[in-house]
């Protein structure tokens, strides 16, 4: 758990002289045989989106109930606030190296929890977190394990700090390098944890990271890579931002390559209730939301066997698979974000349900550079529309469209173009 220590500061390590973090995995998300259909401005929860807090109160789960559905609090049970009053899944964790802890959890789930995933030990390799030997930590992990696995429950861990300065660092006798080391970076630590374990069969591994995008997103490539293992975000923020715009733009950009990518399994921002007041999620009064709360809240999810039923306005950030095109927030005159093309040719698509077959009218929200953006629908080209150069405008075109759930693509032509909303109307 970060209490106040930036990321600037803990990190002793040039991610230059790293090697490159691999491009991202472009998300596959194939057609669900039992689609989910919901209208274009129905709240979507996210079975991912996650909350890492020990402020909550009853109230505060009202409010982020429409866009989050778990949390943790570093802790193997809720404490005060009892599970008949929870609107989310509670997801316990094993902290670090002590049989209380260990003991609790065990009772904790003896008594009928049956949680998604037990998460165990935090932060091993930093000073004033578990702060353990990647061997002490491995016992711990399968300690845990055993406790979880007697109830079909599969455990996340260990949660990483990316890196420390030497101080804040453990050290210990590496079993590869056979000698002291000074665990200053978390990808020795898990090699030489994966060691004492003598098999790589983890769930998944968690990772903290309060840098900027270009430091999250690096991060879990370089993960996923070397592990090959979903990556848990158990803990993320931008904690150096300059302000509470930037921290916005950020968690905006974080969350939704968290939501998209395929590597992830999970994520929670940190955190509710903050000491840095640019990160909080919830205002001093319980149940009232930051306008960060409300955008993590309001985060779209891009679950592949959700379908929007139109007629109806869609907004683009709805897609269900994106290459080339990224969430921005936008300066259109309404709405919440918009997709901006990186490249000429990318694509992004998105999953429609017409309530009937028939001619639809569609109008696109664009604006950038200008070009044709082509439509498709299941792979094949049904149309496009043209952007002129300057501002938000609204082109439209007609499409003859069949009945149910269908995917709808829309391909850049010049890098810059954004599409804010597609209206569908008969």
């Amino acid at each position: 758990m970060r209490h106040a220590i930036c990321s600037a500061t803990i990190l002793a390590l040039s991610l230059a002289a790293l090697p490159a973090a691999e491009k991202p995995a472009k998300p596959v998300a194939e057609p669900a045989a039992k689609p989910r259909i919901v209208d274009c401005d129905a709240p979507v929860r996210s079975s991912k989106r996650g909350i890492c807090a020990n402020r909550l109160q009853k109230q505060d789960f009202a409010a982020l109930a429409p866009g989050v559905t778990w949390f943790y609090n570093w802790f193997h049970q809720t404490g005060d606030i009892a599970p008949a009053e929870l609107q989310f899944e509670f997801l316990p964790m094993v902290w670090g190296n002590s049989p209380e802890r260990l003991a609790g959890l065990k009772s904790w789930l003896a008594a009928g929890n049956k949680p998604r995933a037990v998460l165990a030990i935090n932060e091993p390799n930093l000073k004033g977190q578990a702060f353990i030997s990647p061997e002490t930590c491995a016992t711990l992990y399968q300690q845990t394990r055993e406790i979880a696995d007697a109830y079909g429950i599969p455990t996340v861990g260990p949660h990483m700090s990316i890196g420390s300065a030497a101080g804040d660092s453990i050290t210990a006798m590496d079993p590869i390098e056979k000698k002291n080391l000074t665990y200053t970076f978390m990808m020795p630590y898990l090699k030489a944890f994966m060691h004492f374990r003598g098999k790589n069969d983890l769930p998944g591994i968690g990772v903290h990271a309060y840098g900027d995008i270009n430091e999250l997103k690096w991060v879990v490539g370089a993960l996923y890579k070397e592990f090959g293992k979903p990556v848990w975000m158990t803990e993320y923020a931008w904690w150096g931002a300059k302000d509470a715009k930037a921290e916005l733009e950020y968690l905006v950009q974080a969350t939704d390559f968290l939501e998209s990518s395929p590597m992830v399994a999970g994520y929670a921002w940190f955190k509710e209730r903050s000491d840095n007041a640019k990160i909080g999620l919830l205002q001093t009064k319980p149940g009232e939301l930051t306008p960060l709360g409300r955008a993590y809240v309001d985060m779209p999810v891009h679950d592949a066997d959700v379908y929007y039923r139109i007629p109806g306005r869609l907004q683009a950030e709805r897609y269900v698979e994106a290459g080339g095109w990224e969430a921005r927030l936008t300066d259109d005159a309404d709405g919440f974000l918009h997709l901006r093309a990186g490249e000429a040719g990318g694509a992004f698509a998105c999953n429609i349900a017409p309530a009937k077959a028939g001619e639809y009218k569609v109008q696109v929200r664009g604006g950038g550079g200008a070009g044709s953006l082509v439509i498709e629908v299941d792979g094949k080209r049904v149309g496009d529309v043209a952007i002129a150069n300057g501002g938000w405008q609204t082109v439209d075109t007609t499409l003859r469209l069949r009945a149910g759930p269908q995917r709808l693509s829309i391909k850049s032509s010049a890098k810059g173009q954004s599409v804010n909303w597609i209206e569908f109307s008969r």
